[in-house]
């Protein structure tokens, strides 16, 4: 699919509004200390179709409140993982999103699968804000062979709760009809096992095709101490129909780059 340049955007093309219900996104990403690179491939459907027109074009279905379901892969060496996730938003400014994962490893003498169960429930406050808590549940199933072909083997089994709260801020309100540059920003706090992760997540809108945004994670864990990355980001929209992104992390902790992504996004 031919990329169009930004040369070709005036101030009419904004005007229009394109509907789209259907999403695909495909990821290339190299990662600091992984065997090999890996590749990510999701798809959305978008059950109320959504007009892209004069709001941030990546943001636009949360803006007018699409409820939505999605499918996405993740590969990397002797890991498999799928998610299944599904968003509603109730005309009282209830959300609700439930999520599935897998995540099989299978190695010479390994094989793991982790399974994953969540919720979120949250409110609009108002206009802007976006205030909710979840909860997820894991259960690992854990396979250690002594060695190749033996029918030796020993199982292993756990499982575990995790709980999180979260807040989203976006300058531009409900489905705004004209476009005017600002925030859109996510915060979130989980607590699992004895590991706490805050994250902050923040895009600043120049125009409705274009984002420049950070993310940081700190992570504490009672055992292990903390953590910190820093990734920085930008998301452009060709047009209305597709898009790229890409990204830079850092662990501060070590001053080493953490990752390359890259992150192509189709919509029709």
């Amino acid at each position: 699919m031919a990329f169009v340049s930004s040369s070709v955007f005036t101030s009419t093309a904004f005007a229009q509004t394109t509907p789209i219900n259907h999403e695909i996104s495909i990821g290339f990403s190299d990662v600091r200390d992984a065997d090999d690179n890996f590749i990510g491939a999701a798809y959305r459907y978008y059950f109320d179709t959504v007009n892209i027109g004069e709001q941030p074009y990546a943001i636009s279905p949360y803006l007018q409140r699409s409820n939505n379901v999605s499918v996405d892969y993740f590969g990397i060496d002797d890991v498999d993982q799928i998610n299944v996730n599904g968003e509603w938003f109730s005309d009282d400014d209830l959300v609700v999103r439930g999520r599935y994962g897998r995540t099989t490893e299978d190695k010479r003498f390994y094989d793991a699968t982790l399974q994953r169960f969540g919720v979120d429930v949250s409110s609009f406050v108002s206009a802007h804000w976006e205030v909710g808590a979840g909860v997820d549940f894991y259960d690992l199933d854990e396979t250690v062979r002594v060695f190749d072909g033996s029918s030796d083997q020993q199982r292993f089994s756990d499982s575990e709760f995790s709980a999180n709260v979260f807040a989203r801020y976006t300058s531009f309100g409900l489905n705004p009809s004209r476009f005017t540059p600002g925030w859109d920003i996510k915060f979130k706090g989980t607590h699992f096992d004895d590991e706490l992760t805050l994250e902050i997540d923040a895009d600043y809108y120049f125009k409705p095709n274009w984002s420049v945004g950070v993310m940081a994670i700190h992570e504490n864990n009672d055992r292990f101490g903390s953590e910190n990355v820093i990734e920085l980001g930008t998301n452009y929209w060709f047009n209305a129909y597709s898009s790229i992104r890409f990204g830079a992390g850092v662990d501060t902790d070590e001053g080493t780059l953490g990752s390359l992504t890259l992150l192509g996004t189709f919509r029709f």
